[in-house]
């Protein structure tokens, strides 16, 4: 169990960083009560787990990889289960969700984290790749194919006149 040193700082690293949490697990998830529960399960577990981390210089990727486990896990576990918010309303145009976040919702879990660290948190590729424990490699290649399926998939629209 954690001591009272230990909460402290655990506290001290957690609140900045509770925004980028949320942005990070919405990313993946894509549905506000299941990014609010991977939060609320990741911090759960990294203060429950806060003795296996050898090196506290590096909690920022620790947490956003048990963040990144914990988006994973559920998405596994209603991978079957259309939410009643999703399902289309009758009279809906068929256009109406052919825009950028349609188009996102449309990339891959991966693709979708990358671009929200890097254009939405703001963080650099050596960041990135330090956070999700992956080569700058992998997250530049990662980049480059979500850009170009965005840019595809936007082109594909047609636009009313």
């Amino acid at each position: 169990m954690p001591s009272q040193t230990d909460k402290m700082w655990f506290s001290e690293q957690v609140r900045p960083m509770l925004d980028t949490l949320y942005h990070v697990a919405y990313a993946v998830v894509q549905n506000d009560a299941d990014a609010q529960d991977a939060v609320q399960d990741c911090i759960e577990q990294a203060y429950v787990s806060l003795d296996s981390l050898k090196d506290r210089k590096k909690f920022q990727p620790w947490i956003m990889r048990i963040l990144k486990n914990k988006c994973y896990a559920l998405l596994r576990q209603k991978k079957h289960v259309i939410p009643f918010d999703d399902l289309p309303e009758s009279g809906i145009e068929p256009f109406d969700d052919m825009d950028l976040k349609a188009a996102f919702s449309r990339l891959s879990a991966e693709s979708r984290l990358a671009i929200t660290l890097y254009y939405y948190e703001g963080y650099r590729v050596s960041e990135i790749a330090a956070l999700l424990n992956e080569p700058e490699g992998t997250v530049k290649s990662r980049l480059s194919r979500a850009r170009k399926a965005l840019r595809q998939d936007l082109q594909e629209v047609p636009y009313a006149n």
